[in-house]
């Protein structure tokens, strides 16, 4: 990953980069932690909040994941994986915005309900967030 200086975009203050999946610009969403497959079931449910809903996800090869893309998250954040993993694969077949492998810095976790920009151009997609001062 690189080590450029970046800087922070229309108050959100940059949290992490990882490996960007599809390149699809800039996209704001709100941070959701799932966890397990019922979490993701019960997310479903909710249309219009799966639109603005960023999903955070420990790894990149739960396959649980999947299935949200087809609804068009505002993104999906992993910690592990790689863009050639299923998600990544199919998730670029979407164009939904994902960083994936999220190395954070200045913080140790991305909260529920946290808004999120996701920058995702060239290789490394980056992470803003608006966190409390």
């Amino acid at each position: 990953m690189s080590n450029e200086k970046v800087n922070d975009i229309d108050g959100y203050r940059f949290i992490g980069q990882g490996y960007n999946v599809v390149t699809v610009g800039r996209k704001k969403g709100v941070a959701l932690n799932l966890t397990n497959p019922q979490d993701m079931i019960k997310l479903m449910s909710n249309s219009e909040k799966i639109k603005d809903t960023v999903v955070v996800t420990s790894g990149g090869t739960t396959t649980f994941v999947a299935p949200i893309l087809y609804k068009k998250p505002a993104g999906i954040i992993t910690f592990g994986g790689t863009p050639e993993s299923h998600l990544g694969i199919v998730g670029r077949n979407f164009r939904v915005p994902i960083v994936m492998t999220l190395t954070l810095e200045g913080c140790d976790s991305i909260p529920d309900g946290t808004p999120l920009l996701m920058e995702c151009d060239g290789k490394l997609g980056r992470v803003y967030a608006k966190l409390p001062e």
